[in-house]
């Protein structure tokens, strides 16, 4: 079966595809219309089916209505079995947070911290069992700089770099330590905060539009994996153990 896996985020929308073991991001867009997606689609026509993660409920609508003319399958947390999830309040949890841990269950048996950093930073635990305990939301990196540049407009817009020396000399390198020193020393406190809790061994996921930024940055004694595509690995992983359980 020929599938297309189409990601809803909050700032960008993504269409991939996977040939073999690769992911090749065939269409991205931060403002894209629900029509512009339809033709990519019809781009590939032995296309069967797409599968779908959306954290944008106005967006879902409109792209549902315009890909009438292929099979649709939504992954909601409502298809998420309740004994895998450690989460007073389900029925709000994000897809994408769900998944992006449930793809790297391939890829290691321990637990698992899953830093997603895109628009919203996450930082969330799975066990090796595949139970979701929970986890934060935080602002992304970019977030912080933009908090910085429309509330402090006397301050210097700066780099999304940490200086070297501690702490800031200079207005500029203040401002990179209270920006991206910030996002930096946070996550790190989150995953120190988590080790208290779990007693197993345990591997750190990066993933998301600023882990570059993260994979140059964070100090960790856990085994670190970047996976750009963490994501889509699990729409594949969860979308196939949906249809192994029909």
């Amino acid at each position: 079966m020929s599938i297309l896996y189409l990601d809803i985020g909050n700032s960008h929308i993504k269409l991939a595809k996977k040939t073999g073991i690769k992911w090749e991001i065939i269409y991205k867009a931060s403002n894209g219309t629900a029509d512009n997606m339809a033709e990519v689609v019809k781009e590939y026509p032995d296309t069967e089916l797409v599968v779908i993660s959306s954290v944008r409920e106005d967006l879902l609508k409109k792209l549902l209505q315009a890909l009438h003319f292929v099979e649709l399958k939504v992954l909601t947390n409502s298809l998420i079995d309740r004994d895998n999830l450690d989460y007073n309040t389900p029925e709000t949890l994000g897809m994408d947070r769900f998944l992006t841990c449930y793809g790297a269950l391939s890829i290691t048996d321990n637990d698992i911290i899953c830093i997603d950093a895109g628009t919203a930073c996450t930082v969330d635990w799975m066990t090796n069992e595949g139970i979701y305990r929970g986890g934060i939301i935080m602002p992304g990196l970019k977030l912080f700089h933009k908090a910085i540049d429309n509330e402090f407009r006397e301050l210097p817009s700066v780099e999304y770099r940490i200086p070297g020396n501690w702490p800031g000399k200079t207005t500029a390198e203040s401002v990179q330590w209270g920006t991206g020193g910030s996002f930096v020393m946070a996550i790190e406190g989150f995953i120190r905060k988590y080790m208290e809790h779990i007693d197993s061994e345990t591997d750190l996921f990066i993933t998301g539009g600023d882990s570059f930024y993260l994979m140059d940055n964070l100090q960790s004694s856990l085994k670190v994996h970047h996976r750009p595509h963490l994501l889509f690995d699990g729409m594949e992983m969860f979308w196939k153990d949906q249809e192994n359980l029909t």
